[in-house]
């Protein structure tokens, strides 16, 4: 980032050189190569397939939760679900969710014009990936319902 540092006079190199302070991410560059590896080991194939049929498990799943309507209904998608319940506000479900252990995400997910198209003040979403089960998918419904119970009291 410099070229000559003394108590008279501060040069500094010229571009690209003057911005990169410090130490170079190594740790991350290797990290980095050790995931690439580690994907192409499981297969990016297998990983797509696996992700797609948690995916439409989900969907299936959570279709038959009554007062659940989901956003972007669609069999194409892949990676999350968002959806609201009925007469619940979507941070209070996420925080039932939360307290059973269950991560999802809550609000307007950088989607503002989009929630003001579709009505509703944010959503919960639940995003699924190639370390996700069937099982997660079975919790996150019993939650669902648990959240019901609880709030509709």
């Amino acid at each position: 980032m410099i070229g000559r540092v003394s108590f008279e006079n501060t040069t500094f190199a010229g571009p690209p050189f003057k911005y990169e302070a410090g130490t170079i991410n190594y740790a991350g560059a290797i990290s980095l190569g050790a995931g690439i590896d580690y994907l192409e080991s499981v297969g990016f194939g297998e990983i797509r397939e696996h992700e797609k049929k948690v995916y439409e498990y989900a969907r299936k799943a959570l279709k038959k939760i009554e007062g659940l309507k989901i956003y972007g209904n669609t069999e194409n998608m892949c990676g999350a679900i968002s959806f609201n319940l009925d007469n619940i506000h979507p941070y209070d479900a996420g925080m039932v969710l939360d307290r059973l252990g269950i991560a999802v995400r809550t609000g307007h997910h950088c989607a503002e014009p989009l929630m003001e198209r579709l009505g509703v003040s944010g959503t919960v979403r639940a995003s699924f990936a190639m370390y996700n089960t069937f099982e997660e998918v079975d919790e996150l419904a019993v939650g669902i319902n648990k959240v019901k119970k609880v709030m509709n009291k």
